[in-house]
């Protein structure tokens, strides 16, 4: 599968641009293009529907039944369909597949049941309500932003008020042609850029995942910083106070290795206790979190390596103290 944007200014989503319906032609006549599969125009776009009078984030998927990128009929009885199961019913199709300025259906919606909406609700986008007729499970941009699915006559009524253009285009490669050369191929034929699946979802993933977790990860490792440094100053703090104990093991003939070691033991095996309950806590209620924070397995036992060793070191500097002490310090009880 192969997705195509226009380099045309106007764009409403960030690395999509129009491309007028005058190039679908162009784009049908490439000899890549699976003629068995209906070439499928999309607006794809982010948008800020209201919601029971509040704003909220949403992507709208705008496109023509039964063609690529959306749900279709089979998906409300076929258990195997792409999109299945959607609950309610398909919204109502424009009738023809070229540009007709009053061919509008009625403005219905296909919703993702995140958003909170029950069929029969409205959703207002752009000024104008939007019957909800089906709802979809799971259907999410980029792990938390709802999709909405509509006819694509209903979301150039609506977003680009009743304008002919589209941004994005979704075409099949036939059997046996490579995508990447059928994107070459589109983009020798048009001023477009052109993109196989893979490449689409790398460039998506780029933009809209990996750039914004670089700060939560900043900031994720400097709150696994912190409490370490808390942890360790606590481990500081109560070895210290263990001063009479430290002395009345060396008086008894304890080696400051001993002492060292004993405390260190106390340290990590506090350390690794937390560390995995913090872990798993952390699994246990992302789901409730308001934003979606990826945890990776790599970078947790990364962190909680470099938290073990802030935890040690700190217990190590109290415990190297702790031997310098005078064993009469202990017989005396100061």
């Amino acid at each position: 599968m192969s997705g195509y944007q226009s380099e045309k200014s106007g764009s409403t989503f960030a690395g999509f641009s129009l491309l007028s319906a005058e190039e679908l032609e162009i784009i049908r006549s490439v000899e890549g293009v699976d003629k068995d599969i209906p070439l499928s125009p999309l607006i794809f776009a982010q948008a800020r529907p209201v919601i029971n009078g509040k704003e909220k984030k949403a992507v709208i998927v705008g496109y023509k039944l039964n063609k690529l990128g959306g749900p279709s009929t089979r998906d409300i009885r076929d258990p195997l369909a792409p999109f299945y199961p959607i609950i309610g019913r398909i919204f109502q199709s424009s009738q023809y597949d070229d540009y007709r300025p009053a061919d509008i259906p009625p403005p219905e919606v296909i919703v993702d049941e995140r958003l909170g909406l029950e069929i029969g609700q409205s959703v207002e986008l752009s000024g104008k309500p939007l019957k909800v007729v089906g709802k979809t499970k799971g259907r999410l941009f980029v792990f938390d932003t709802p999709l909405l699915f509509m006819d694509i006559r209903t979301a150039q009524n609506t977003f680009l008020k009743n304008v002919i253009y589209i941004n994005t285009m979704l075409v099949k490669a036939k059997e046996g042609y490579s995508e990447a050369q059928l994107a070459n191929d589109i983009k020798s034929r048009l001023a477009v850029d052109a993109h196989t699946g893979d490449q689409i979802v790398k460039i998506i993933m780029a933009n809209f995942v990996d750039e914004p977790m670089k700060g939560v990860r900043a900031l994720r490792a400097l709150l696994w910083l912190a409490a370490g440094l808390i942890v360790a100053m606590i481990t500081y703090v109560t070895t210290t106070e263990k001063t009479r104990e430290i002395g009345v093991l060396k008086a008894i003939g304890a080696s400051d290795k001993y002492v060292i070691s004993m405390i260190l033991k106390q340290v990590i095996l506090t350390t690794i206790t937390g560390v995995i309950l913090g872990i798993l806590l952390s699994v246990l209620f992302a789901r409730y979190f308001p934003i979606v924070v990826l945890i990776g397995i790599r970078e947790s036992v990364l962190v909680a390596f470099v938290t073990m060793a802030i935890c040690c070191y700190g217990g190590y500097v109290a415990a190297k103290r702790g031997t310098v002490v005078d064993p009469m310090i202990a017989f005396r009880g100061r």
